[in-house]
Parts: C-alpha cells; sequence; structure tokens
C-alpha cells in the first residue's frame, strides 16, 4: 500500500476541568490546564491516507482535495474555544487524545470512497502529540532532553580496531551529545481525564530515569556501559529495559535522537507484539 500524508495546522484554546471534582482534584490532575480562562496553542495535524492508486492520475487521492476536506474540518476549530465554541466536548476533555479522535471521525466520514483514512498525529507542542488509527488503543508521545558524555569503545576490539570503528568517537577523553528520547505509550482513553495516561506520573517516571544519566558520563558512571560500548543502539535498550516495566505493558516505542542526522528507535525484544 502506498501512503501520502499532508501537514496541516490551526490554533485553538481548551480547558480542563471536571465540574464533578474538588478543585484540589483538578488541579492536582491537569496542573496548569486548570486555568477558568482556558489556555491555547498552534496545533499541528498530519493526516496519512491510503488506497488504490488511480490508473489515470496515479494518485491515491488527489492533494488539493484533500486539503479542501480537511479544512473544512478544521475551519469548526480553528480560532476557538474548544469547550465553549465546539459541541464535542460537552461530555469529553478536550485532550489530545481525544481530539485526534474526534477529527478522525469528521475527516474519515469525508474521505471519497478510493481512499481511506490510516492514521492522525496531533502535535498539541513539538514535545506532545497523539497517534490514532481506527483502533480502540491511542497512542501518547512525549519528548525528553537529556545530556551526556561518552566513549566508543568495545572491549572486545584492540586499541586499534576501536579506532577504525568508532573513528573520533573512541577520543580517550570522551565526546558529548544532547540527546532527544521520544517515548510512545498506548492504551485506552480514561473516560475521566481523557489521557491514555496521566501526564504528571509520566514525566515524574521518565525523567526520574534520565536524571541519573543528565550530565553524566556513561562509560564512567552508568554501570550498564561499564562492559559493552555505550552505543545509541545500547542506550535505546538500556532505556526500554528500564522503562518499560515501569509502564506496565503500555510502553509501545522509544526513539533516540543522538544527533539531528542519527535516530534510533527500539520496540521491545519482541516488536511484532509492540506496533512496530
Amino acid at each position: 500500500m502506498v501512503y501520502a500524508t499532508r501537514r496541516f495546522e490551526f490554533s485553538a484554546a481548551h480547558r480542563y476541568w471536571r465540574d464533578d471534582w474538588s478543585p484540589e482534584e483538578n488541579e492536582r490532575v491537569f496542573g496548569k490546564c486548570t486555568s477558568p480562562y482556558g489556555h491555547g496553542h498552534n496545533y499541528t495535524l498530519d493526516v496519512t491516507i491510503t488506497g488504490t492508486l488511480d490508473a489515470r492520475t496515479g494518485m491515491v487521492m488527489n492533494m488539493t482535495e484533500l486539503k479542501a476536506i480537511v479544512n473544512e474540518v478544521l475551519e469548526e476549530f480553528d480560532h476557538r474555544h474548544l469547550n465553549e465554541d465546539t459541541p464535542y466536548f460537552r461530555d469529553q476533555l478536550p485532550t489530545t487524545e481525544n481530539l485526534v479522535r474526534v477529527l478522525w471521525q469528521l475527516i474519515a466520514a469525508r474521505l471519497p470512497g478510493a481512499a481511506r483514512l490510516a492514521r492522525l498525529r496531533l502535535y498539541e507542542t513539538p514535545e506532545l502529540w497523539a497517534d490514532y488509527d481506527g483502533a480502540e488503543e491511542t497512542t501518547f508521545a512525549r519528548s525528553y532532553s537529556f545530556a551526556a558524555a561518552h566513549r566508543l569503545h568495545a572491549p572486545a576490539l584492540s586499541a586499534e580496531e576501536n579506532r577504525a570503528v568508532y573513528g573520533k568517537c573512541n577520543n580517550s577523553n570522551g565526546h558529548g551529545h544532547n540527546y532527544t528520547l521520544e517515548v510512545s505509550v498506548a492504551g485506552p482513553v480514561d473516560p475521566a481525564t481523557g489521557m491514555v495516561i496521566d501526564l504528571v506520573a509520566m514525566d515524574h517516571t521518565v525523567r526520574g530515569l534520565l536524571d541519573t544519566l543528565d550530565f553524566r558520563h556513561l562509560d564512567q558512571e552508568i554501570a550498564a556501559f561499564a562492559d559493552k560500548p555505550s552505543t545509541a543502539e545500547h542506550i535505546v535498550i538500556y532505556l526500554w529495559d528500564e522503562l518499560a516495566p515501569r509502564f506496565e505493558g503500555r510502553l509501545r516505542r522509544l526513539k533516540l535522537w543522538e544527533t539531528r542526522k542519527n535516530v534510533f528507535e527500539y520496540a521491545g525484544p519482541n516488536p511484532m507484539t509492540n506496533g512496530m
């Protein structure tokens, strides 16, 4: 199958608040998002379609037609307050997870028969987004950063072999990176919070691990890399092994940016069961 994606943008305000909860409970779960006047975002929506190629045009769907359909949908949300100006969030909170599911329903219903909606990715911020493909589960992702030094040096190789394999990265004094880690979790959307996972708890879990690596020399200060090279491949596997038990089966994928050009993904030892 061929997949085609087009990106859209819109701006909207929203507020998280449950009238059946106490102010203390609302603030504990939703934090700053409980502001009585709401807050806002510049949302980015990636719309991916698939289908049989038209023999005459060579397209799954004309992007001009897709643009018109999606823009018609987004007109109802653009420069609006999602709680106050749309009918979709009277009985559910306008979280990223709920919003992407609403957009799915509206866009999918408008597509012509030859094309079908494959997935949506909705960015609330560049560091926080939700994916949806029409299934029961929704995927929520957030990115985190940490800075660390390391040296690529394999104990099983000779000094000459290490220099030949790793080049500058074998510098005896080490070097470092600003790493970015994308953490994707999946599950049903909680009807009370509108979320796949408690964001405060997720941040606490991930940062609790990354803070042990942040501003450290991985080879010298992290026991897991004492006997193996601290390649990005080994780092992302280490992060998975540490995080997966803490997310109790909800962790779907890790994506580690070592630099802007080098990116590494891992979905566990059995990727077929983790959405790869």
